[in-house]
């Protein structure tokens, strides 16, 4: 369930599949496009008969359907019963949300049918997500402001819990923070997994860095359940303390190289002076266990775990002042000079179960991020046979197999190779601003000698569209290039002209 924070309204910004601005729906005007992804359209618009702003998602599965008018066609016969399936999970997870009344959850004020689609109104959330917030931070957040959003969401995740609902999607781009409020838990994806689990390759659909184990395949002691959700919002509270993102479970499995939080935070302290309780890094350590029998059963087990206590007035509750000093505001921050470390989970991935291994081979050829001081594995607990017969089912299908991506998320590519001072990964989640030092390995190139002088220093790189628009994706990226091209500072960025022009050329074209 998306619900998106608030953007200036810009006519000029349009997507195929979006529907114009100014269209009526029911008593609702479309003002502005604020968001497109795989699987829904989202819109700012106006209520006229409540007199107020309101944000619409339209089920629009991109991969089966497209825009004809105003009404959404399948494009091909055969996807007809995916897509009905997943607009029928669209409408059950809006009536099952709309059922619930937490701060935390999306509200939903109406859903209905219409144009051979849905749509469901919600409130018009205005803020920034998690990623684009941690993106802006100095430094690491600290533990009090980390202890009252673990309140919020897991009283939200326990609500979903007690109706036999699990998230199955927490990410860093997934937890909404309001300007003043408690934050907001997005996208429960019900219709994105619909599809995804009835096609015929039978793809699982995730965030890889956030996901655990059992997400990745069905077997009798990996059931998903809430330890599920758990392990994926330790992940993120990892890889916002550690500013890298997490090593994927998959990954774990064979060999774990995710930091050890002791060590991470042992490095934050030596570095800044800021440290964490022994019962939160504890905790928080047993949620990201990567068995799920080894982890916090319950939301309660785990708030037991971190000692967490009620925070008072959460309907109050302003982020930037509480983090002070951590927050460096957007007209602050830096703009990058070159590609952060980080590789991109703001993509969704649609993996077969028989490669699902391979997703190891292409973190094997990205720079490992990682906080000094370097982890040390630790000795592995004891594991099952269903636990061992996957590890070894995904090592051998690292040997066979390839990551396999939908159209709507394929990675950018990788910058080539001759170019080792920068990593070969995608724009960071949580770019390091002020925090714990990182560093890059490697690999040499084969029969590389030794330079008997310095290099020569490479010619500064120009700015690219993920160096603009670090916090957006393929999808998205357009938009936020056409807007952050207007301005001045990146007016006559190569990849902004040639923005320009394309949409010249595009204008010639339609006969504009």
């Amino acid at each position: 369930m998306a619900a998106i924070p608030a953007l200036p309204a810009d006519p000029v910004l349009h997507h195929r599949d979006a529907l114009p601005v100014g269209t009526r729906l029911a008593e609702f005007e479309l003002q502005a496009l604020l968001g497109v992804g795989g699987f829904g359209v989202v819109y700012r618009a106006y209520d006229h008969s409540l007199h107020r702003m309101v944000a619409i998602k339209e089920y629009m599965p991109s991969v089966l359907a497209g825009r004809v008018g105003t009404a959404v066609a399948v494009r091909a016969s055969v996807d007809q019963a995916l897509f009905a399936s997943g607009l029928r999970s669209f409408l059950a997870e809006a009536r099952l949300l709309a059922q619930f009344d937490h701060p935390s959850l999306v509200k939903v004020f109406r859903v209905w049918e219409q144009n051979d689609t849905a749509y469901i109104v919600m409130p018009f959330y205005q803020g920034m997500t998690l990623k684009q917030a941690r993106a802006q931070m100095r430094h690491p957040p600290p533990e009090a402001w980390l202890r009252k959003l673990l309140w919020s969401l897991l009283e939200a995740l326990e609500v979903l819990h007690l109706h036999d609902m699990v998230h199955r999607d927490l990410s860093p781009d997934n937890i909404f923070l309001q300007d003043v409020g408690p934050p907001v838990l997005l996208d429960l994806g019900a219709a994105r997994r619909a599809i995804g689990e009835q096609t015929q390759r039978h793809t699982a659909i995730l965030k890889v860095n956030y996901a655990p184990i059992e997400q990745y395949a069905e077997a009798e002691d990996l059931r998903q359940g809430p330890w599920s959700d758990l392990y994926a919002l330790a992940a993120v509270v990892h890889g916002c303390l550690s500013s890298a993102l997490p090593v994927p479970a998959t990954f774990r499995v064979l060999r774990d190289r995710l930091p050890p939080l002791a060590e991470v935070v042992a490095s934050l302290q030596a570095q800044s002076g800021q440290g964490y309780s022994a019962a939160f890094v504890q905790g928080l350590t047993q949620a990201l266990a990567v068995q799920p029998a080894e982890r916090p059963q319950s939301v309660a087990a785990f708030a037991d775990l971190l000692q967490l206590a009620p925070p008072p007035a959460m309907d109050r509750f302003d982020w930037r002042m509480e983090l002070g000093s951590v927050w460096q505001p957007a007209h602050e921050a830096p703009v990058p000079a070159s590609q952060p470390l980080h590789a991109d989970e703001q993509a969704t991935l649609r993996l077969d179960p028989v490669t699902l291994a391979a997703a190891r081979a292409l973190h094997a050829e990205q720079a490992t991020v990682r906080i000094q001081p370097a982890a040390v594995a630790t000795a592995p607990a004891r594991r099952g046979p269903a636990f061992w017969g996957l590890a070894i089912g995904l090592l051998g299908c690292v040997l066979a197999g390839a990551i396999v991506l939908s159209p709507a998320s394929a990675p950018e590519p990788a910058p080539p190779a001759a170019t080792p001072v920068q990593a070969a990964a995608q724009p960071a989640s949580a770019p390091v601003s002020g925090s714990a030092p990182v560093q890059t390995q490697t690999t040499r190139a084969p029969g590389a000698t030794e330079a008997t002088r310095p290099a020569p220093r490479p010619p500064a790189r120009a700015l690219r569209a993920e160096d603009i628009c670090p916090d957006s994706n393929f999808l998205t990226r357009p938009m936020c290039l056409h807007r952050e091209c207007q301005k001045p500072r990146y007016a006559r960025a190569p990849v902004c002209v040639e923005n320009a022009r394309r949409l010249r050329d595009s204008g010639r074209q339609d006969g504009t």
